[in-house]
């Protein structure tokens, strides 16, 4: 298994796709920190706040770009089927998928990271210790979401095989999850149960408040909003998919 992760990691990298849409995400980041820059003078206060505005945009671009990469380019090139006709089983190839997942995940938002702590050295932003902590847990939170996010649509598309219908379910969680979850939360009674407290993306962000709060221990809440949800969908995608029949 770890050949496979290790080539499907490398084909990945080097799709020129991949590369655009990353591209586009740290310019959307640099429009952000021009924009916030007029005076000239860049506060590390409105740096953070520019960084934390784009990442939202950021967001629905390089998850799909992820989620397509690491699950939907295997059933659009039919090598899916190729793999599992060369004894892979279906377990072994939702884990490594899964695990794709994740270090593609962490290395687009690490080189994300990167870019923006240079060009806040660059142009003189000196954030302080609560605005770095802010913009940082920020990115931590959003590439959790979208990892979660991407492994919840992974449900979908190895359920119905249909990548267009899966990717298209990634795309709504990633622009309109939370739009939809304040909905849920304004209706009458149900407002007071405060759901949206439970449910993952305001999950993560209760769990971001508590470290920002707390310190450190609150990272262990993170990762256990993130590592149940991917859990879950995992178990369910594999219960779908191994009772699928594939075309050869």
């Amino acid at each position: 298994m770890k050949n496979l992760i290790f080539a499907d990691v490398k084909r990945i990298l080097r799709k020129p796709s991949y590369w655009i849409v990353l591209g586009i995400c740290l310019l959307i980041s640099l429009f952000w920190t021009i924009q916030s820059n007029n005076d000239g003078d860049l506060s590390g206060f409105s740096f953070a706040s520019s960084q934390g505005t784009a990442i939202n945009t950021m967001n629905l671009f390089i998850g799909i770009a992820i989620y397509v990469s690491v699950y939907a380019d295997e059933f659009t090139s039919n090598s899916m089927q190729c793999l599992i006709g060369r004894g892979i089983s279906r377990r072994r190839l939702l884990i490594a998928k899964f695990i794709n997942c994740v270090i593609v995940t962490f290395i687009s938002y690490g080189i994300y990271t990167l870019f923006i702590t240079v060009t806040g050295l660059i142009t003189g932003a000196k954030m302080n210790v609560a605005e770095s902590s802010f913009l940082y847990s920020t990115i931590l939170t959003n590439a959790f979401t979208v990892l979660g996010y991407a492994t919840i649509s992974m449900i979908i598309l190895f359920w119905s095989k249909n990548v267009a219908y899966a990717t298209l379910v990634d795309a709504f969680l990633l622009f309109a999850g939370d739009t939809l979850l304040s909905g849920l939360n304004a209706i009458p009674v149900i407002n007071l149960w405060h759901i949206d407290r439970h449910v993952f993306s305001h999950a993560l962000e209760c769990a971001k408040v508590d470290l920002l709060l707390t310190g450190g221990t609150a990272i262990f809440t993170l990762i256990w909003h993130v590592a149940k949800i991917c859990a879950i969908s995992i178990i369910l995608a594999y219960l779908l998919f191994r009772k699928k029949e594939l075309d050869f």
